[in-house]
């Protein structure tokens, strides 16, 4: 094939760099194109080996089409006068050279352990995988981080109206929306417990531009979003309440047969005790002071003091504020009790 191109007019060594040029920077926008495509929301609820194999093979077939492509590309602008039957024979002969093959298997494999690894990576949560292969947190250590405890308000009654089997799926629902808020806003997941999710972030991470509010509004404005959906499915729309709290915590790899990070610290118990306030004092989402301090200010939301409560654990008592954005203080969301 080479020497057919060379006597047309360009060296065998320049056509080869020409094409590796161009394959190399097709398959960087290609590929990076096909992700950004596979990521729908009918994908993301497919178990993990269908999304392993539809993301391989769409990886391959691919490959595939950008060889095809560089050949006539390179061919039709370097390759002299030729017609489309000596360019399908160009074709035939490139995309079933040892090469083309051996790319083709390759990316395949590379596929699927690619796809593999961000799986797992998902299953532990962003950067959580690289910790404990790192070893970063294997001798604990101490930071400064924001959490926050979410809670599906009124989860005994719709547990008792719905089942158990409508009652997970609806759990799977409102978890699935709070992924854009988590994206969004730079939020780490840090567990889920039943039907309450522990977010977390850097304290650089959670105050700029107020990520670590604008999430919970994010979640909120997602679900009202699909809230026809939510009614049509399971006779509600879910509402969610919250509680937030920033310190000092221990970070730590725990476990040996299954392992995780783990934080330690009365932050988090601080968080989640005020998150059970919510319902006592008609809020949605509660902060501390040393939160408001930090978020006080924050263009388009409101913060008022609810005032100081004995929380269950702790000797002292502890001031508490609710923060609100300011349109929905005007009209809220008529939310499903």
């Amino acid at each position: 094939m080479y020497e057919a191109v060379a006597k047309g007019g360009l060296h065998v060594f320049e056509m080869i760099c020409l094409q590796s040029l161009v394959l190399g920077i097709a398959f960087g926008l290609i590929f990076a194109l096909l992700d950004m495509a596979l990521d729908r929301e009918i994908l993301r609820r497919a178990s993990y080996w269908v999304i392993i194999l539809v993301r391989t093979i769409a990886h391959i077939l691919a490959t595939f089409v950008i060889i095809a492509t560089t050949l006539l590309i390179t061919h039709s602008l370097f390759g002299g006068d030729f017609d489309i039957i000596q360019y399908k024979d160009i074709w035939r002969e490139s995309i079933l050279s040892k090469t083309a093959i051996v790319l083709m298997i390759y990316t395949g494999v590379v596929s699927i352990i690619f796809n593999l690894l961000k799986q797992i990576n998902s299953m532990f949560g962003p950067g959580i995988l690289y910790n404990i292969i790192s070893g970063r947190y294997h001798s604990p250590k101490e930071e400064e981080r924001i959490f926050m405890f979410l809670d599906l308000k009124s989860s005994t009654t719709y547990a008792e109206r719905l089942g158990h089997v409508l009652y997970s799926e609806l759990i799977q629902d409102c978890f699935f929306d709070l992924t854009e808020a988590v994206n969004k806003h730079d939020a780490e997941i840090y567990q889920y417990v039943g039907d309450e999710a522990v977010l977390t972030w850097k304290i650089s991470n959670g105050l700029s531009k107020g990520n670590c509010v604008e999430a919970f509004f994010r979640f909120e404005a997602s679900i009202q979003r699909r809230a026809d959906y939510y009614f049509n499915k399971y006779d509600l729309v879910p509402a969610f309440k919250a509680g937030m709290n920033m310190g000092m915590v221990m970070v730590a790899e725990v476990g040996v047969i299954k392992k995780e990070i783990a934080y330690h610290s009365d932050v988090l118990n601080t968080a989640a005790r005020i998150q059970g306030k919510c319902n006592e004092y008609g809020k949605r989402l509660l902060i501390t002071a040393q939160m408001k301090q930090y978020l006080e200010g924050l263009p388009g939301y409101e913060i008022d003091e609810v005032g100081t409560v004995s929380l269950k654990g702790k000797k002292t008592k502890i001031t508490i504020f609710s923060l609100d954005k300011e349109e929905l203080i005007e009209h809220p969301y008529e939310f499903s009790e």
